[in-house]
């Protein structure tokens, strides 16, 4: 008996040899060796009519993901999309003509001769080899389960995503059937579960940004997890996004009023590097008190003039403008800090 650590959560659990599968105790993935004929040189690459598009299945799951796709191309405004797994690109055919978008495709099955006469460029190597330009959206529907490997290909993955794309992954649900207790598709070397996957994608990088279950890919596999996940940026590069987005709101120098638990939340960690002029509150009581560099004062139209005014709230920042307009500050000089926080 030999130990090999879990492909998701990484826990140790003991590895039978051969193709039977290792379920993990912790996040309850299963995987195993891949078969002997599957992990067999040029295995997928001589395959050929994996989908059959007049099946009414086949069209029951293309019009679910022209949906999903629609939707997610409209509110992210993805201009580059990556198909991993992408067939004989039917999807990326439908897509292409709702939306003016750069389609392309990674297939290493010989579908992808047809595959290229629907899309913009297909690959037909593994995603380790595919050179080209980051992508707004990659997409993969039922591949990760057939890599022996998850973790190395996510990584892949990563490497051709924009800093600010989206990744949407489906696999099937554990065996992808409510009736069947495995899996046992020779092709398939996972059975993933939504924690496992979701453990998966943080240890590579990613955010999940939303999960469901239940979607339809065949009769045999009616039940499929689907995620929706975000590259999560390097600590640096979330302060520098931070600081830019008060940078574009404030040309200058601003004023902070209502110094409270909001400010010391959202804007007191990167004060520093700010051009606040002065931090303003109404409370007397902290009149005085010092924060790094700045004293807390009262608003005083002589001394600050002109100067444009966050409102340091969200729960009160209605209540704070309302106190603001009775001392005469006009309406577009007072800018609320969900303006800077609210998701773009």
């Amino acid at each position: 008996m030999s130990s090999s650590p879990c492909p998701c959560c990484r826990h140790e659990e003991v590895l039978q040899p051969g193709p039977a599968y290792t379920c993990c105790s912790c996040c309850g993935h299963r995987w195993r060796l891949p078969p002997e004929a599957v992990s067999s040189a040029g295995y997928y690459e001589a395959l050929i009519a994996r989908n059959d598009p007049q099946a009414p299945w086949f069209k029951r799951k293309i019009g679910d993901r022209i949906a999903l796709l629609s939707a997610l191309l409209e509110e992210g405004g993805a201009r580059r999309v990556l198909e991993i797994g992408c067939a004989e690109g039917e999807l990326g055919r439908a897509i292409k003509a709702r939306f003016t978008v750069v389609y392309d495709g990674v297939e290493l099955s010989r579908d992808s001769e047809l595959a290229e006469q629907a899309l913009d460029r297909v690959f037909k190597t593994p995603t380790s080899q595919v050179d080209a330009l980051p992508y707004g959206l990659i997409v993969s529907f039922h591949v990760l389960e057939h890599i022996a490997k998850p973790e190395q290909e996510l990584a892949c993955w990563s490497r051709l995503l924009s800093e600010n794309g989206q990744l949407l992954i489906e696999v099937p649900n554990q065996s992808g059937h409510p009736l069947l207790a495995s899996d046992h598709n020779p092709e398939h070397l996972h059975q993933f579960t939504p924690a496992s996957l979701t453990i998966l994608l943080s240890h590579c990088g990613f955010a999940c940004a939303g999960l469901s279950v239940g979607h339809y890919e065949s009769p045999v596999y009616p039940d499929s997890i689907r995620i929706v996940a975000r590259p999560i940026l390097p600590t640096d590069r979330q302060r520098s996004l931070l600081l830019q987005r008060f940078r574009d709101r404030f040309a200058g120098p601003f004023l902070v009023y209502g110094i409270g638990g909001d400010f010391f939340n959202y804007v007191a960690p990167v004060a520093e590097e700010l051009e606040i002029q002065a931090l303003l509150d109404s409370s007397p009581s902290k009149w005085g008190q010092r924060i790094g560099s700045r004293i807390i004062g009262s608003y005083d139209p002589a001394e600050h003039g002109m100067l444009p005014i966050l409102v340091c709230s969200i729960r009160f920042g209605a209540n704070i403008r309302q106190h603001l307009l009775t001392l005469g500050i006009a309406e577009d000089r007072i800018i609320g800090l969900e303006s800077i926080y609210e998701h773009t």
